[in-house]
Parts: C-alpha cells; sequence; structure tokens
C-alpha cells in the first residue's frame, strides 16, 4: 500500500509540474512572453523609446531609405516623426506595450502602420506597411 501512495504522490507532482507549465504556455505563448508582456508593462531593462534616432529601411520594392526619427512622449501616447534630408516626411502616434512599439504614420500621399522590437540597448527593429501594399518594409533605428 505504502508503495502505491508514493507512486501515486509522484503522479500528482508531475501532473501539477505539467498543468503549471501549460498555463505559463497558454498566458506567455510557448516561445515565452507574448510582445505585449503580461499586463501591458515594460519588460525589466527594456529601454523606454524617447529620444532621437538615425535610421535605415527598405521599401516594399526592394529600395532602401535614411532617415532621421524623433519620439516624444504625450501622456500614455507618443508622437512620432520621420525626417528625410532635413524635411518632414511622416508624423505618427504610437503606443508602447511591453517591449513592442506600435505606430500608426501618414503623410499628404498615404498612411500606413509599423511595429518595433524594442531591444535592450534602446534600438527599434521594424516592420511596416503603407496604405495599399500587399508587401512589408523593415526599419531599423538607432539611438543618436
Amino acid at each position: 500500500m505504502e508503495k502505491w501512495l508514493r507512486l501515486a504522490a509522484v503522479l500528482v507532482l508531475a501532473c501539477s509540474f505539467c498543468a503549471c507549465k501549460k498555463l505559463k504556455e497558454m498566458r506567455e505563448g510557448p516561445g515565452g512572453p507574448l510582445p505585449f508582456g503580461e499586463g501591458g508593462t515594460e519588460h525589466a531593462g527594456v529601454a523606454g523609446v524617447e529620444g532621437s534616432y538615425t535610421g535605415s529601411g527598405t521599401n516594399p520594392d526592394g529600395g532602401s531609405y535614411e532617415c532621421d526619427v524623433t519620439v516624444s512622449r504625450e501622456g500614455d501616447a507618443y508622437n512620432v516623426a520621420w525626417y528625410f534630408d532635413g524635411r518632414l516626411g511622416y508624423e505618427g502616434t504610437g503606443i508602447l506595450k511591453g517591449s513592442t512599439f506600435v505606430v500608426g504614420f501618414t503623410n499628404p500621399q498615404g498612411y500606413g502602420v509599423v511595429a518595433y522590437a524594442v531591444k535592450r540597448d534602446g534600438s527599434l527593429d521594424g516592420t511596416w506597411a503603407g496604405k495599399g501594399g500587399s508587401k512589408l518594409g523593415t526599419e531599423k533605428l538607432n539611438r543618436k
């Protein structure tokens, strides 16, 4: 009888370990925390996004570009401006959730959205789409 009780205790421990792991996976995703983080808070060690950046990117058609970007906080939201050759090209509004910074942008020719992964060193790795596009562009921003 004692042997069966020990076996039952081991099975209970094993099942609770699996259940805890499964609950964590359901909460965070199979590869770790989801991009928006739990409760919408910044992940420890992730730098804030306010500041000035130099950027480079690729257009959906394969062309490349360089830009300067400024990000300023306005309450819970962020104002973002992209400059090309010293002239304002795009303006946007963004939100920061965990280690993901999402910005909707516009200019007189159209609009779009970009999602950046906020890196621990303060750089931003983005993927973007513009109005009517079926392909994505990329953008990397490094702090000045």
